[in-house]
């Protein structure tokens, strides 16, 4: 009888990659898995042949790459069921993922072992694998396809600004345009909140920043409280009623929300008055524009989609013991570089606009107050609220007492990166200092019952405008007024401020937005979930 082709190794090595990406769709675009499946399927290809070769057997070498496989990619998830329960033995976080790989590695010899004296016919057992290996393949690809075929409409920029036109600069010279930095400091509260909740007075970094010549917005408040939703109404100028009338309250794409900040109108606007346009890398795909004039990154570094499937397996606990990989580290580096190298961008000829989103104070905490080097013992992710306080990862004064030293650390940094912007700076420039949304210590994301609102939409919203600019600025502005304004009076535009208000929404339905504006208001004030 004729052997039957060995495709379980493949299938596999595909598998782990089309699994993450199904449980993230909303977040990633489809073309993110093929660098990953290109490399995991070379690499069982490459491990089969070698072994094919060594023992003279296709059938025992596909059984040891797929019995390598699948502990290598379930290894992180393994790891979070039985740590509670070694650490609750004593045990250290190195001694339980040491003993968890030893473990692994001897189980994996075993088998190895017992495959290759084996004397028995592996035919059937191949088909088998064959069939079970294709039907976790193809579920998830039916996963992909129905979600791409009920994802929504994408959105058109023109749905957003179509009742906007492009007027002529009335600065006749580019050379006197000034550069523009919009720095977003992800998850940095309002004043009011760091004192309430974090017992943090932020009187010294304000009072720094109104002795520089900023213009602290002392009740500013986000118009969402996410990241994605929220810089995409900034950007473009806009609420985004539009486009979740368009999705439907139970969409769950994020797609369209990286669509419009990638592609939006005050790049748009600005290119078209000849700016260069400059990004920075996040390192989250919300906000990894490639795509800018000038893309400013510390090194070749992994997309977020890849950390996350790197991240299941023990490579980075492997690597992070032999000093080449570290996924915190990284993190580390790519906040201190944007911090370190906007005031770069002043020495441009033509005028910039300069777009950093800093992912500090916002978890993981990975400084201390003095930038004292901090790996969690978690696996590496940029969640918030009830994603990271909850059981394996931080408890409630964990993570108010990690966002209080980063946000320390981050205020440190930030006057040294205005302070040379301002100093390098051949002419004045405008300066936004603001944040996506506040902290997140009291947040449910599936419950707003349980979400203390003011907490997470109190942010920093700071300006340096120069030549007046900020005659039009008021303490209660909120970011989708901010370049209404600059436009207004340093591009002669006429756009008219909208109201300002602020909208909460689950994770799970983004575009399910509830009007909490009044629970805004001081004069109203709100109770916090009990």
């Amino acid at each position: 009888m004729r052997k039957p082709v060995v495709l379980h190794p493949l299938l596999l090595a595909m598998f782990p990659v089309l699994f993450l990406f199904s449980r993230n769709m909303d977040q990633f675009h489809v073309s993110v898995i093929l660098g990953p499946i290109a490399a995991t399927t070379c690499l069982a290809v490459l491990l089969w042949a070698v072994l094919s070769y060594v023992l003279r057997d296709k059938e025992k070498a596909g059984f040891i790459v797929s019995l390598f496989l699948i502990p290598f990619f379930s290894y992180e998830n393994l790891y979070d069921e039985i740590r509670d329960v070694v650490v609750g033995l004593g045990a250290s976080r190195i001694g339980t993922r040491r003993g968890l790989l030893v473990a692994w590695a001897m189980l994996f010899a075993l088998g190895t072992c017992y495959l290759i004296r084996t004397r028995r016919n592996l035919r059937n057992m191949t088909h088998l694998a064959n069939l079970m290996s294709a039907f976790l393949v193809v579920m998830s690809l039916i996963n992909i396809a129905a979600y791409s075929l009920g994802a929504g409409p994408a959105w058109q920029q023109s749905e957003a600004t179509q009742d906007m036109e492009i007027n002529p600069a009335y600065l006749d010279e580019p050379a006197v345009l000034p550069d523009i930095y919009y720095i977003i400091l992800d998850g940095y509260g309002g004043a009011d909140i760091l004192e309430e909740v974090y017992e943090y007075d932020n009187t010294e970094f304000l009072d720094y920043l109104r002795d520089k010549g900023f213009y602290v917005a002392s009740k500013s408040r986000s118009n969402y409280c996410q990241t994605l939703l929220s810089l995409a109404s900034a950007l473009n100028l806009t609420y985004l009623d539009g486009l979740a009338n368009r999705l439907g309250t139970e969409s769950g794409s994020r797609l369209p929300l990286v669509n419009m900040i990638t592609s939006n109108w005050v790049f748009r606007f600005l290119e078209q008055h000849g700016y260069v346009i400059v990004t920075y890398s996040s390192g989250w795909s919300g906000t990894e524009i490639r795509n800018a004039d000038i893309y400013m990154a510390p090194r070749w570094s992994l997309d977020e989609f890849q950390t996350q499937l790197i991240g299941m397996t023990p490579l980075p606990f492997v690597t992070r013991q032999l000093g080449v990989y570290d996924e915190y580290g990284l993190h580390r580096e790519r906040i201190l570089y944007a911090f370190d190298h906007l005031a770069d961008m002043s020495e441009l000829e033509a005028p910039a606009f300069v777009f950093a989103h800093i992912i500090a104070p916002h978890p993981p905490f990975v400084f201390g107050q003095h930038g004292e080097e901090i790996d969690p013992d978690y696996r590496f992710a940029l969640l918030d609220g009830t994603h990271i306080i909850r059981r394996r990862r931080l408890t409630r004064d964990e993570y108010i007492q990690g966002y209080r030293q980063q946000l320390i650390f981050t205020g440190g940094k930030t006057k040294a990166t205005i302070d040379g912007i301002l100093a390098r700076s051949a002419r004045p420039p405008i300066i936004i200092l603001q944040a996506d949304h506040g902290p997140g210590s009291e947040l449910d994301w599936e419950d707003p019952n349980n979400t203390y609102f003011k907490e997470r939409l109190s942010i920093l919203n700071a300006y340096y405008l120069p030549g007046n600019g900020a005659t039009e600025l008021y303490d209660t502005i909120t970011p989708v007024n901010t370049f209404r304004v600059i436009f207004n009076h340093y591009f002669g535009t006429d756009y008219e401020l909208l109201d300002d208000e602020s909208y909460f929404s689950t994770i799970s339905r983004p575009y399910a937005f509830t009007n909490v504006t009044d629970e805004m208001n001081d004069d109203v004030g709100m109770e916090r979930p009990e």
